[in-house]
């Protein structure tokens, strides 16, 4: 074990620092002995992130075994570490991720033996979505933050519809959220109302992320 790993226990250790060429500062630390990817102001990937992604995930299986999952917003990982865990049957996945520097962190640092047939692709969601075909997933998990904002073109109806025809029928669309500056919850569930046919959320007991499950 590394000495930053044990001092890590104590005290986080930065492992890498920078800034990527989009503009997003970063951390990869370690943590509690374990490896985390941060932003500024936010952690990205395996740090609270993961345990919110994990409670969003059990909450889907206990209805639902997606075969084919969307990723919107892949940061390091954490979502692939979490189906590798808890999925035990096959499935296929597209993973979209706007930074190609937090694609060479998350393969540096944080590359996992992962499970079932993958893709990445290296752009921003917004055109990612519509390159895809239409009614191909059972899962769309949505976790497009800039720093610990969503991006608002994530909140209007255009984005949130083609995320919806994207579903296959019964398929579900899980958005991570925050109480972020600029977010405001009641105005996002009027547009989910009118684009989807219901949803609900739950809300993390620690760390208060909002996650909601939209189907149509």
């Amino acid at each position: 074990m590394s000495s930053k790993k044990i001092i890590s226990f104590v005290y986080p250790q930065i492992i890498e620092e920078g800034t990527t060429k989009l503009g997003q500062k970063y951390e990869v630390n370690y943590e509690n002995g374990i490896k985390v990817l941060n932003s500024e102001n936010a952690n990205y990937s395996f740090g609270s992130l993961h345990q919110i992604m994990l409670k969003g995930i059990e909450e889907v299986l206990k209805k639902h075994r997606p075969k084919r999952i969307l990723i919107l917003g892949l940061g390091a990982g954490s979502i692939l570490s979490i189906m590798k865990n808890k999925f035990n049957w096959s499935y296929t996945y597209t993973a979209v991720e706007i930074d190609a520097d937090i694609i060479r962190l998350k393969q540096t640092y944080f590359d996992q033996d992962e499970t079932g047939n993958g893709e990445m692709l290296c752009l921003d969601a917004k055109t990612a979505i519509h390159q895809l075909v239409a009614h191909s997933y059972d899962l769309i998990v949505d976790d497009v933050f800039w720093d610990n904002r969503i991006p608002d073109f994530c909140k209007d109806q255009d984005y949130l519809k083609r995320n919806r025809e994207l579903l296959k029928e019964g398929g579900i669309y899980m958005r991570n959220t925050m109480a972020a500056e600029g977010m405001n919850h009641k105005d996002y569930e009027k547009q989910l109302s009118w684009v989807f046919s219901s949803f609900y959320a739950i809300k993390h007991p620690v760390f208060k992320n909002k996650i909601y499950f939209c189907q149509d």
